[in-house]
C-alpha cells in the first residue's frame, strides 16, 4: 500500500513499541529511516528490517520528519524532545505519562499489566491473576502512536505522549465502566470469559481445549442443537445467561460428553460452519501452518544479518477496490453534517467498528450511527424474555454506552425500501462508512461497495471481516476472544500445566479497531492527493498477528513450542504475582538486573539475602524457594504499600489493580484520562479517553452515546422530509425509538 506515500517518519526504538509503529507505518507506505535497539537476529528482523541498529540509539531527525520514539523518560531525553517538537511532530510512548508521579517509575510488561487493569480479571478465583506472556501492552501503545502520528501528522509541530498505561486501560472491555454502573467487580472465573457469560468458555474436547464464544442468543441456541440438546433452550435453568451462569455445571454436563467425543479442529469447523464463533486455540507452529492465512498470503518474509529467514506477518489491511477520482465540481454536501467536519456513517455493531467511529468522532469527526429498532446493535443487549420495556435496558449497557460516545443516532430499517434509500442518500454525501455485517447482507440490501462509489467516488469504505474476505475460511465469523485464540496468543496464556486462558478484554477488538482507524486515516490522506476512494479490508486476525510475533519467531529460531509459564518470564527470577494483604489483592513483581536483584534482597532479607542468589542462574534454579519466601513478605502488607517500597529502590513492582482502581489510579486519574459524562437514564459516570495527550491533555469524545433513534427526526429533516413524512416513516415501522418486540441481538 502507498497510502502513506510522502509521509517521511524517524523512528527511534529501543524496545518493540515504537518499532511495531514504524513498521505500521511503513506497512501505510511511510517513508521509514529507523535506528533500533532491538535484536536483528529476533524482532529486530521483523519490525526494523533495515534499520541501523544501535544500543543506544539517538534522536536526530532530519528537516521535515516525523519523529516516534520509545525513549526512556530521562531529564535530557525530554529536553531534547521537547526541543525537537518545536519543529516536528514528536510521538513519545512513555510507561505511566509525563508529569504524573509515576513518571519514572521502573517498569515491565508484566508490572504494566498489573498497573493499566489487563490481569485481575484473567484466571483462576483461588490462584493469582495471569498476564500476557510477552511485550503486547509494548504492541498495542505503539499502534495508538502510529495511528497519534497519522492523525496529527497535518496539524504541525508538536510533542504528543502515548502512555503504555493509557494504551491498556482504553483496551480493556470497560470494566472500569461497569463497576460504576452496577457496583461489583467483575472477578475471576476460570475457564468462563465473564460472570454473565457462561457461553464464551474454553472447555476440554478430545484432543486438547476449545474455545467457544457463543455470546449471542441465536448462537446459544445453535450450540443446543449441535450438542444434541435442543430442548436446552426451552429449559428453565438455560432460559437466560444469566440463569445459564447459575448453573454452569449443569449446563457443562450437557457439553462436556459432546466435546470429548470430538477433536478441537472439528470442532472449530462444525461451530464456525453453523455460525457459532469459535476458535480451535492453535499453538504457534500451527499458526503458522494455518490454511487460511496460507491463503490470504498473510506471511512475508524477513531475513536476519546472518542468513536466518522467519515467516513474519504481513500488512494489517489490504485496499480491496479504488474509485473516483470524484468530478472537480463535487463539493461536499450540506446535508445533516456539521460544517467542516469529516462525515461518517457508522453502519457496524459490537466493538472493533465502532471503536473506529469512536476515534474518529473523538479527533473532531461528525459520526452518524445507524441501527434499526428491530435489530439495533447487539452491544445494547438481547431483550431477555418478559423483559419490562420501561427499564429501558436497550439503553443501560456500559459497552454500548462507552465506545459510541461522541456520535448521533438515527434507526433506519435497511430491509426496506426508503430505509435503504434514505441510508443510500446520507452515505452519498460521507467521507467515510464503517461496516462489519456478515459477507454478502450490504449487497443483498443494495448497500454494497460498487453501488455506493457509483454515487460517491471520493467515499473511503472499511470492512472488518474476522478472517477475511477470501480463503476457506473466508465465512468464518468471531468476536475478540476468538482472534486472541486463533492468533495463536490464547495456548501461550495460562498457568504452568493449566490450560489455555482467554485474556479479560476480548483484544482482538480494541487490536482491529485501531487497525481500522489507522486505514481509514491513511486512506483519507492519500484521497487528499488522488481525489480517491478506497475499499479497505481489515481482516482481524491478519491484524491480531504482529502481537504474537515474539512468539512466532522464537518457535522458528528454536524449534522449541513456548509453554505456559504463569507469570513467570525466562530470565527475570523472581518474576510473578504475588499476594497482599487483603481479599483478592495482589502485587505483581520483576527483577531484571542485578542491581534490581541486590535491592530487592536488601529490602526483604530472610532466604533472599543468601548472597549465592546475586546469580541469575543460581535464582532461577531456587526460583519456587524465591517465590515462596516474597509471597510471605508481600501478604503482610497492602499491595500499593509494597509497591511503593520497591518501586523506591528500583524494583519493577505494581498493585494488579481492579477496574474500581483505575478509576483512582494516579497516571490515569490526575491528567484528566476518565471524562465524565451525563447520560439518561443510566446518569453521570467516567469514561476512559482515547490514549493519546496533546498539551497534557487525553483526547476525548464530546457528548454521551446516543438513545435509539435520539437524531432520526433532526437528520431526516436535514434530507428534506418534513415532519408529516417523518411521522409517516415511523407508523410504517422504517424508524423508531422503541425496539420492536420481535427484536433480539
Amino acid at each position: 500500500m502507498e497510502l502513506l506515500a510522502g509521509l517521511r517518519v524517524c523512528a527511534v526504538s529501543h524496545t518493540p513499541a515504537a518499532a511495531y509503529a514504524a513498521w505500521l507505518l511503513g506497512q501505510f507506505g511511510a517513508e521509514v529511516r529507523h535506528v533500533t535497539a532491538l535484536d536483528p537476529e529476533g524482532l529486530g528482523a521483523f519490525l526494523a528490517p533495515g534499520a541501523a541498529v544501535d544500543p543506544d540509539p539517538r534522536l536526530d531527525p532530519r528537516p521535515g520528519d516525523l519523529l516516534i520514539t520509545d525513549a526512556p523518560v530521562t531529564d535530557a531525553a525530554r529536553a531534547r524532545l521537547e526541543a525537537l517538537a518545536r519543529g516536528h511532530l514528536v510521538a513519545w510512548i512513555t510507561p505511566f505519562g509525563l508529569d504524573t508521579p509515576w513518571e519514572r517509575a521502573p517498569s515491565t510488561s508484566l508490572t504494566r499489566y498489573a498497573a493499566g487493569g489487563w490481569m485481575h480479571q484473567v484466571g483462576d478465583p483461588a490462584r493469582e491473576p495471569l498476564a500476557p506472556p510477552g511485550a503486547q501492552d509494548l504492541f498495542v501503545a505503539g499502534l495508538w502512536a502510529a495511528l497519534a502520528t497519522v492523525a496529527f501528522a497535518s496539524r504541525g509541530p508538536g510533542l504528543l505522549d502515548v502512555p503504555v498505561a493509557a494504551a491498556l486501560a482504553a483496551t480493556t472491555i470497560y470494566d472500569a465502566v461497569a463497576f460504576q454502573y452496577f457496583g461489583r467487580l467483575r472477578g475471576r472465573v476460570a475457564e468462563r470469559y465473564a460472570p454473565t457469560q457462561p457461553t464464551i468458555v474454553t472447555l476440554p474436547c478430545a484432543d486438547g481445549f476449545i474455545g467457544i464464544h457463543a455470546a449471542l442468543h441465536g448462537m446459544w441456541v445453535t450450540l443446543a442443537q449441535l450438542c444434541g440438546h435442543p430442548e436446552l433452550v426451552d429449559d428453565p435453568r438455560f432460559a437466560s445467561p444469566a440463569d445459564r451462569a447459575a448453573n454452569i455445571r449443569d449446563l457443562d454436563a450437557y457439553l462436556l460428553p459432546w466435546l470429548a467425543r470430538h477433536t478441537r479442529w472439528e470442532l472449530y469447523h462444525l461451530l464456525q460452519q453453523h455460525r457459532v464463533c469459535a476458535a480451535a486455540l492453535p499453538t504457534v507452529d500451527e499458526v503458522l501452518a494455518s490454511p487460511q492465512l496460507a491463503a490470504r498470503e498473510a506471511w512475508r518474509t524477513a531475513e536476519t544479518p546472518s542468513g536466518r529467514r522467519y515467516r513474519v506477518p504481513g500488512p494489517p489491511a489490504r485496499v480491496v477496490a479504488e474509485a473516483g477520482p470524484a468530478p472537480e465540481s463535487a463539493g461536499a454536501a450540506a446535508g445533516p453534517w456539521r460544517p467542516g467536519a469529516l462525515r461518517v456513517v457508522d453502519l457496524s455493531m459490537g466493538w472493533a467498528g465502532p471503536l473506529v467511529g469512536h476515534v474518529l468522532a473523538a479527533l473532531g469527526a461528525d459520526v452518524i450511527k445507524i441501527e434499526s429498532h428491530t435489530h439495533f446493535d447487539w452491544w445494547r443487549g438481547s431483550r431477555p424474555p418478559g423483559d419490562d420495556p420501561g427499564l429501558e435496558l436497550h439503553e443501560r449497557s456500559h459497552v454500548f454506552n462507552a465506545v459510541n460516545r461522541g456520535k448521533r443516532g438515527i434507526t433506519l430499517d435497511l430491509a426496506h425500501p426508503t430505509g435503504r434509500d434514505l441510508a443510500l442518500e446520507l452515505i452519498s454525501s460521507a467521507d467515510v462508512v464503517i461496516e462489519n455485517f456478515a459477507a454478502g447482507v450490504l449487497e443483498r440490501l443494495g448497500l454494497g461497495w460498487e453501488v455506493l462509489a457509483a454515487r460517491n467516488p471520493r467515499l473511503v469504505m472499511l470492512r472488518q471481516p474476522a478472517f477475511g474476505s477470501t480463503g476457506p475460511e473466508a465465512g468464518y465469523v468471531g468476536f475478540g476472544n476468538t482472534i486472541e485464540g486463533m492468533s495463536g496468543l490464547s495456548s501461550l496464556v495460562g498457568y504452568e500445566g493449566g490450560p489455555p486462558t482467554m485474556l479479560a478484554n476480548a483484544c482482538g477488538d480494541p487490536v482491529s479497531g485501531l487497525i481500522g482507524s489507522l486505514a481509514v486515516l491513511s486512506a483519507l490522506r492519500a484521497r487528499e492527493h488522488d481525489g480517491r476512494g478506497r475499499l479497505l479490508e481489515c481482516a482481524q486476525l491478519e491484524g491480531f498477528l504482529p502481537l504474537v510475533s515474539e512468539a512466532l519467531i522464537e518457535f522458528q529460531r528454536t524449534g522449541e513450542l513456548p509453554r505456559r509459564r504463569g507469570n513467570r518470564r525466562p530470565g527475570h527470577t523472581p518474576s510473578g504475582v504475588y499476594p497482599a494483604a487483603g481479599d483478592d489483592s495482589w502485587v505483581a513483581i520483576e527483577v531484571e538486573t542485578p542491581a534490581q536483584w541486590a535491592a530487592l534482597a536488601d529490602l526483604v532479607g530472610g532466604p533472599l539475602a543468601d548472597p549465592a542468589l546475586a546469580d541469575a542462574a543460581a535464582r532461577e534454579a531456587r526460583c519456587d524457594a524465591i517465590d515462596a519466601a516474597l509471597a510471605g513478605w508481600t501478604a503482610a502488607r497492602p499491595a500499593a504499600e509494597t509497591a511503593e517500597l520497591l518501586l523506591a529502590r528500583g524494583v519493577p513492582a505494581a498493585p494488579v489493580h481492579t477496574e474500581a482502581d483505575l478509576l483512582t489510579f494516579a497516571p490515569l486519574d490526575g491528567p484528566g484520562f476518565w471524562v465524565g459524562e451525563e447520560r439518561e437514564p443510566v446518569g453521570f459516570h467516567l469514561y476512559p479517553a482515547l490514549a493519546i495527550r496533546s498539551g497534557g491533555q487525553y483526547l476525548a469524545a464530546q457528548g454521551p452515546a446516543p438513545r435509539l433513534g435520539e437524531h432520526t427526526a433532526g437528520v431526516l429533516a436535514s434530507l428534506g422530509l418534513d415532519a408529516a413524512a417523518i411521522r409517516d416513516l415511523e407508523a410504517a415501522g422504517v424508524t423508531g425509538s422503541r425496539p420492536a418486540l420481535r427484536a433480539r441481538a
